[in-house]
């Protein structure tokens, strides 16, 4: 199944399960997002990738640079585990190491999320590539992604599970925008896809295609 099939699963699944009224509330919020052209501040085709060193799930400290001296990076930012749209392209990435699609040194994934929270998914989910903490969203910043989610849904998210001062350590509220980016070892982005809208994702093989 692609990617793009299991997200409008849980589409599927939410407009079942959650009250009508929140509906509508996510809805309207997340096309206020996507009137605001989020993405056109998010790095393009053609940059260069901004360096970073960030923990990663064991605490350790993972460079982009240094992993780019020896292969190219699918650089994939997301919003958190709470998000199950977030969780079913980590699970699509997985399935693509599994399959031998891709090698499990060349994805790193970027969350504001604390390390704790990325132990967790990636012991509970078996994850064999680098889940990075981005406390405060600063390398989010440097590629364009954050912004700061709007006051009267942060309610709504706590109410359902995603209390971002929790998972996130951290009272600001930004979120990254769902990002993939690959990076060859030169340091520039060669392909891109950045949505405001997260339920929408790139499948592996869109990303892979462009190597």
């Amino acid at each position: 199944m692609k990617l793009n099939e299991k997200l409008q699963l849980i589409q599927k699944e939410m407009a079942q399960n959650v009250p009508v009224d929140i509906l509508n509330a996510l809805r309207q919020s997340l096309q206020n997002l996507i009137e605001q052209n989020l993405e056109h501040h998010a790095l393009k085709v053609g940059d260069i990738a901004p360096d970073f060193t960030l923990p990663d799930a064991e605490g350790l400290p993972v460079s982009l640079y240094d992993v780019l001296q020896d292969n190219a990076v699918i650089l994939s930012f997301f919003r958190g585990n709470w998000c199950p749209f977030c969780m079913a392209e980590l699970a699509h990435y997985q399935e693509a190491i599994n399959n031998n699609l891709i090698d499990s040194t060349t994805v790193i994934a970027i969350t504001p999320q604390t390390i704790r929270f990325n132990h967790d998914i990636t012991i509970q989910n078996n994850l064999d590539f680098r889940i990075l903490s981005d406390k405060g969203n600063e390398i989010a910043d440097k590629y364009g992604l954050a912004y700061i989610l709007q006051e009267n849904i942060r309610k709504i998210y706590k109410n359902l599970g995603a209390d971002l001062e929790l998972f996130n350590d951290d009272k600001s509220h930004k979120l990254p925008i769902p990002a993939t980016y690959f990076i060859d070892k030169n340091k520039k982005i060669i392909f891109s896809s950045v949505s405001t809208n997260y339920m929408e994702r790139v499948d592996i093989c869109d990303i892979t295609f462009q190597k």
